[in-house]
C-alpha cells in the first residue's frame, strides 16, 4: 500500500512540476512577446493570461486543490510588468521561491515517509538518510542470506526426498519379494496338510 502512495506522491509531484514548467513556459512567452512589441493589446495580453489560467486549472493535485491559484500571489488580470523592471524582478523571485518552497516540502514529506519506515530513525534529516541506507543495505545482506540459506534448505529437502523415495522403492521390491515368498509356501503348506 506504501509503495502505491509513494507511486501516487511521485505521480503528484511530476504533474505539480509539468504545471510549473508549463507556467514558465507560457510566462516565458508572453514576457517576449512583450519584449518585442510593447505595442500589444490589452486584449491580446488577456487572451495569454486566460489561455495560462485555463493550463493551470486543468492541472488539478490529488486533493482537488489547484495549486497554482493557491499559491500564486500574481494577480493574472493584469498584464505582465515589462522585463527587467523592478516589478518584473520581484515576481520573478516570489515565483522562484514558491517552486523552491514546494521542492523542499516535497523532499520534507519523502524525508518524513522514510523516517517512518525505517526502525530507530531520529528527527534529523542527515541521520534519517543514514540510517536509511543502512537498512537497505542490511535488507539486502539479510535477503540474500536468506536466498543462500533456502537454496541450502532446498537442496537438502530435495536430496531427502530421493533417498526416501530410493527407501520406498526398495521397500516395495522387498515387499513383493516376501508376497512371492509367502505365496511359494502357502501352496505346499496346503498340499502338506491335505496329506
Amino acid at each position: 500500500m506504501s509503495g502505491n502512495g509513494t507511486t501516487l506522491e511521485l505521480h503528484h509531484q511530476d504533474l505539480k512540476e509539468a504545471s510549473q514548467a508549463s507556467q514558465n513556459h507560457l510566462q516565458n512567452q508572453v514576457l517576449s512577446q512583450q519584449q518585442w512589441s510593447s505595442e500589444l493589446s490589452h486584449q491580446a495580453v488577456s487572451q495569454q493570461v486566460l489561455a495560462h489560467q485555463a493550463l493551470m486549472a486543468s492541472s488539478v493535485s490529488a486533493n482537488g486543490k489547484n495549486d497554482m491559484m493557491e499559491s500564486n500571489a500574481v494577480d493574472m488580470s493584469k498584464p505582465k510588468p515589462p522585463v527587467g523592471s523592478e516589478e518584473w524582478h520581484r515576481l520573478r523571485r516570489e515565483s522562484h521561491k514558491e517552486v523552491e518552497r514546494r521542492r523542499r516540502e516535497t523532499i520534507n514529506e519523502g524525508i518524513n515517509e522514510i523516517a517512518k519506515l525505517v526502525p530507530g530513525c531520529e528527527k534529523n534529516k542527515g541521520s534519517i538518510l543514514s540510517r536509511a541506507v543502512q537498512y537497505i543495505q542490511q535488507l539486502k545482506e539479510n535477503e540474500s542470506t536468506n536466498i543462500e540459506k533456502w537454496t541450502l534448505e532446498k537442496l537438502l529437502t530435495d536430496q531427502a526426498i530421493n533417498e526416501l523415495s530410493n527407501q520406498v522403492e526398495m521397500l516395495k521390491e522387498e515387499n513383493e519379494q516376501l508376497r512371492a515368498q509367502l505365496e511359494e509356501l502357502s501352496p505346499s503348506n496346503k498340499k502338506a496338510r491335505k496329506d
